[in-house]
């Protein structure tokens, strides 16, 4: 019998063994791993000594280091292969690390000697780090029930193990969900409308099934949105826009049985902390600090935006009536003469540009833009172990002196067993690793058009968005230069997370970066400047359409956590209804609904805090406004970049890091501007 790969992670830093762990590895290693873990604790709290930083808070920090490797590879494959025995076990391993987390921070000996170590901050001489990461620990203790009663802390204890049952099992409907629609055709005159690169993934999966003669298409990203852009039959548009709207929202895989249950549980679990809502709990440690503030933000929002989106959906709603027949526009139609209004308007085809941002070349296009801005170059090896051969590898260095930046793994195209969208996962964190201070191992897992029939993977240009939002990410992990693990790289407040991601699509517009780095698939001759002109006269097409959208969400996802359960009413489709009208811009459609696949707030980390997006933007809009004053490529400004935000990960509040960056608070005239709302 094998030896169980993951026991070997106790004493090694290495890379992670994603291409040989087996499902029954798991439950074995997380046992193990949670054993170690405890051990580690009750050697903090039994210890005579009085409490130190590093006895206690690196001690602390160290003693799931093992628990932490275990579970990134635990979850990192839940995400990209979750097959139904590794599903099974997403409800049997998350309760697991949950009680475990319970028991650490309800620990009352260990919040005593963290508490003590508050006290004495003033005499004990700590870097602006090691201040962060006290002040953390304190507060993650006090807000997970390390004050409570015995009593209250039990109660606790069942929300928490609930809960951590909840999340995954959202994902996993929405996962089979999106899996169980498709939609075949046979008629020629429909597909023949689509991009050649969607045309033949759709015959791919079709002959995958022995339908040779027919075209198959799914929920998978690709697959919609081509469909639902390009497809001229408004029956078969409307057919599976409904499936994608509808999931989850009856039937085999509902979710709102779940959605009462996990709003409940959160509402309680603040309740029980003393805090109003979820959302208080939240903003508690955000930038945005309380609800009041970030009902503010919407309020000035509103106004601004909402014109906006009326006037974009005005004018492919005309675009619709020129063609004749019925002037309505229907949400199922919006995405299909939207791109017929660019392309009269500016007279610019999505699908033209395509040649132009090959996978490879779009790959190389970031790295060299990274390499020029922060010195680091990529390097594709073949020693990291992964878990599909679609996954590239590179070796992260510094340019200037050959050192080790860490490691990167991209994983591009969709698989049945894959989540949906795009994300970057940090399967290795930047920081204090076995008494050393570690690089950091970094996946970017997307669903991007893949290559078919030997023609290579061809993206949209908001793919190569996607790319590029992702890439930001990756280099907040990247070249994150902190000691301990809880602050480095993306562990920062979730309305800051988002600013290195957004900061970093701005490039992929500006002309002067197009001109060297969109290279035609086969020519390698640069974007055409026909091409770049449109690109920057339509920069600001449709932009009041897709703020509204993310005014939607976030509006949406402060409704379901600022309400009591009791006053969410029986129909919670019709609560959705409610909560979104001040930017609804479609009547609402029977059955349809955003909530019941709504994974962001459901089974991800923005319960409360979609609203990040679009705070972020005001935060990136502004820096970028300084590279387009002093160059687009100026070094001053990318080297105060690296050293006040990126390297910084969550050492200090951010935002002190941003005045440290610019001298000032944020000012959202930039974005408003560059997209067009306001003069």
């Amino acid at each position: 019998m094998s030896q169980n790969p993951l026991l070997t992670l106790q004493h090694q830093h290495g890379p992670l063994p994603l291409d040989c762990v087996q499902t029954e590895d798991f439950v074995p290693a997380i046992d193990a791993a949670l054993e170690d873990a405890r051990k580690n604790i009750a050697a903090i709290t039994e210890n005579p000594a009085p409490p130190t930083f590093e006895n206690t808070i690196l001690a602390l920090e160290a003693s799931d280091e093992w628990l932490d490797r275990v579970s990134s590879v635990f979850f990192h494959l839940l995400h990209v292969d979750a097959d139904d025995a590794l599903q099974a076990l997403a409800r049997e391993i998350p309760p697991k690390l949950s009680a475990f987390r319970n028991d650490v921070v309800m620990n009352r000996q260990l919040f005593e000697r963290i508490d003590t170590l508050d006290q004495q901050k003033a005499s004990l001489s700590l870097s602006d780090e090691e201040a962060m990461v006290l002040e953390n620990h304190l507060l993650s203790f006090r807000r997970n029930g390390a004050s409570l009663s015995e009593a209250d802390q039990k109660t606790l204890r069942e929300i928490d193990q609930e809960l951590s049952t909840c999340s995954p099992t959202f994902s996993e409907h929405v996962l089979k969900a999106t899996q169980a629609f498709t939609l075949w055709t046979d008629d020629e005159t429909v597909v023949s409308a689509l991009p050649e690169s969607a045309q033949a993934n759709a015959k791919a999966l079709a002959k995958k099934e022995g339908r040779d003669t027919e075209w198959k298409f799914t929920l998978d990203a690709p697959s919609f949105i081509a469909f639902m852009t390009y497809a001229p039959d408004a029956d078969l548009r409307k057919k599976i826009w409904q499936a994608y709207g509808s999931r989850c929202v009856e039937g085999e895989f509902a979710n709102q049985d779940l959605i009462r249950k996990i709003l409940d549980l959160r509402y309680r679990r603040a309740q029980l902390l003393g805090y109003r809502d979820h959302v208080h709990y939240t903003l508690e440690r955000r930038m945005a600090g309380n609800r009041e503030t970030l009902e503010k933000f919407y309020a000035e929002m509103l106004p601004v935006v909402m014109p906006a989106a009326h006037r974009d959906l005005e004018a492919v709603r005309a675009c619709k009536a020129a063609e004749g027949g019925d002037s309505t526009l229907n949400p199922w139609d919006y995405a299909y003469y939207a791109e017929k209004c660019k392309q009269q308007t500016f007279e610019l085809n999505q699908e033209e540009l395509r040649p132009w941002f090959e996978l490879e070349s779009t790959l190389n296009a970031v790295f060299s833009l990274v390499k020029r801005l922060f010195s680091v170059e990529f390097i594709p090896t073949d020693t990291l172990p992964v878990n599909h051969p679609e996954v590239r590898c590179y070796r992260v260095q510094d340019v200037d002196n050959g050192e080790e930046v860490g490691h990167l793994m991209i994983d591009p195209f969709p698989r049945s067993t894959k989540k949906p969208g795009a994300w970057m996962v940090a399967l290795l964190g930047q920081g204090r690793w076995q008494n050393e201070v570690k690089r950091p191992t970094v996946g970017i897992v997307c669903n991007f058009t893949p290559p078919v029939e030997g023609k290579p993977s061809l993206l949209t240009m908001d793919e190569a968005r996607t790319l590029f939002h992702e890439f930001g990410h990756a280099i907040h992990e990247l070249l994150s230069d902190c000691h301990c693990r809880s602050v480095a790289g993306t562990n920062v407040y979730w309305d800051f997370v988002e600013l290195p991601s957004q900061l970093l699509e701005n490039w992929l517009q500006e002309p002067e970066f197009l001109r060297e780095y969109a290279l035609h698939v086969d020519s390698k001759e640069p974007l055409p400047e026909k091409y770049i002109e449109k690109i920057q006269a339509s920069k600001t097409f449709q932009k009041g359409y897709a703020a509204a959208r993310q005014l939607t969400f976030g509006l949406l996802d402060l409704a379901w956590y600022t309400r009591q359960p009791d006053e969410l009413g029986p129909d919670l489709i019709a609560f959705e209804q409610e909560a979104t009208r001040a930017t609804a811009l479609f009547p609402f459609q029977e059955g349809v609904a955003m909530s019941p696949s709504f994974q962001h707030i459901f089974s991800g980390g923005y319960a409360s805090g979609y609203y990040s997006y679009k705070w972020a933007e005001v935060l990136e809009a502004d820096i970028f406004d300084v590279f387009l004053d002093k160059g687009l490529y100026d070094q001053e400004t990318a080297s105060d970049l690296r050293n006040e935000i990126l390297s910084q990960g969550g050492s200090q509040h951010p935002m002190e890091l941003f005045k440290n960056f610019y001298g000032r608070e944020p000012n959202p005239e930039a974005l408003l501007k560059r997209d067009g709302l306001i003069a």
